[in-house]
């Protein structure tokens, strides 16, 4: 068999694997649930303790820390692509042509999806892992080109970040944008270089139309329901520039603590209309079934979309608005539940209380049902402005007030801490 054709098998075989990812951790989760004498000596545990929790403290495409398991993928991931490049091939223009071959199969996972979130929705992954898939393939796609043109491409990928971090939403549609027209390019260049590779152009044709309208699909099915208005959202202002956002739901569902949104309000420009933004959910307030018909969000107003929703929105009124998810955990996620701790220590500052509120508020929820493991939830807050308190007081409230029902209170120790400049 030829180098390349096993080289694409074993880049579909990874993309099957992480489909089937979610699967092995729910087996695995259920394993070590129904067999608990197992200890640590379960496959879940061991997967845990020696694949997945330990940091090599290597730096690599924008990651501070991998896992041994990704670095092992990346190390077997760039030897198997430089072997397929050389094996079977004697001269320069042999070894061109397969470089060639190369690039046109590592385009596949670039284009498996138009936004990081649900590619890593699709895939069972965290967003960290799918940045890291994103980023690796991107460099074995420069690694494979020609070495001009990828010398020029690795240098924007470290001049890039730099504007990234600055211009996000131009940087964003203009990547989307050339990567759309690189595609063009590849297409109305294969057949000129006499190549038989359309192959592997349409399947990322087909699969990035397929997880688009599995996307779209997804969007429509959240915000839109027949006979019931749209989502509507309000916007009000805390303290100096600390914004909360109500969204009252079309559509209600089960929230987990961690879950996040991206938010798209239309009413602030038509530059705003196709961006959408991620904000952790902070609170929401529950129906029947334990669905939730309305979320809010919390968060402090910078530059850019912030800044405009918070001098923009006024407090009264209802604005349109839809949303993209909710992504974050899920019931095969792989993490350690927090409920499973018996004392939990929460360490925050400033606005970090709206990562806090929802854990809190999830914990005293299931322990109505003796649903966690939890006895004891200690909360410290570090209160960086005047109006920090103020922006959380109410919630805040209701979670002691629903905790004062029990015999012995689960969030009894909590403590804040106000900067010495006032006092």
């Amino acid at each position: 068999m030829e180098p390349t054709k096993i080289y694409t098998l074993t880049l579909a075989f990874t993309i099957v694997f992480l489909l089937l990812y979610s699967l092995l951790r729910c087996i695995s989760r259920w394993t070590a649930a129904r067999h608990p004498w197992l200890g640590s000596w379960s496959f879940y545990h061991i997967f845990l303790r020696y694949l997945v929790y330990p940091r090599l403290g290597w730096r690599a495409l924008g990651v501070d820390t991998l896992s041994p398991l990704q670095m092992v993928f990346f190390l077997l991931y760039l030897f198997g692509t430089g072997v397929c490049n050389i094996v079977g091939t004697d001269t320069l223009p042999e070894r061109a042509a397969r470089a060639a071959y190369l690039s046109l199969i590592n385009m596949f996972p670039l284009y498996f999806s138009g936004g990081w979130e649900f590619g890593a929705h699709l895939l069972g992954t965290s967003l960290r892992t799918y940045g890291l898939i994103h980023r690796m393939t991107g460099c074995m796609l420069c690694y494979s080109f020609y070495w001009s043109f990828a010398a020029c491409m690795f240098l924007s990928l470290v001049i890039l970040p730099l504007a990234k971090r600055r211009v996000y939403e131009i940087f964003l549609h203009a990547h989307l944008g050339c990567a759309a027209i690189a595609l063009y390019a590849l297409w109305r260049h294969v057949p000129s270089a006499k190549i038989d590779s359309q192959g592997y152009l349409w399947v990322c044709i087909g699969t990035f139309a397929t997880t688009s309208a599995l996307q779209l699909s997804r969007i429509l099915f959240r915000n839109m329901v027949v006979g019931k208005k749209s989502i509507r959202m309000k916007a009000s202002r805390h303290a100096e520039d600390v914004v909360r956002v109500h969204l009252y739901l079309s559509r209600p569902w089960k929230v987990r603590a961690g879950e996040r949104v991206n938010l798209t309000v239309p009413f602030l420009g038509l530059f705003y209309l196709f961006q959408a933004h991620p904000f952790a959910i902070t609170w929401w307030e529950t129906q029947t079934e334990d669905k939730a018909d309305s979320v809010s969000l919390m968060f402090r107003a910078r530059t850019g979309f912030t800044r405009k929703l918070l001098n923009y929105a006024e407090p009264d009124r209802e604005y349109w608005a839809w949303i993209d998810g909710p992504f974050g955990p899920s019931p095969v996620h792989v993490s350690k539940e927090v409920g499973d701790y018996g004392h939990l220590l929460m360490v925050t500052s400033g606005i970090g209380i709206a990562a806090q509120l929802p854990y809190i508020k999830e914990l005293l929820e299931r322990r109505r049902n003796a649903e966690v493991c939890t006895q004891k939830i200690s909360l410290v807050w570090q209160l960086d402005r005047t109006g920090d308190w103020e922006s959380a007081r109410d919630w805040l409230q209701q979670l002691v007030k629903q905790d004062a029902g029990y015999v012995s209170g689960l969030f009894s120790h909590f403590r804040f801490i106000q900067p010495r400049a006032w006092l």
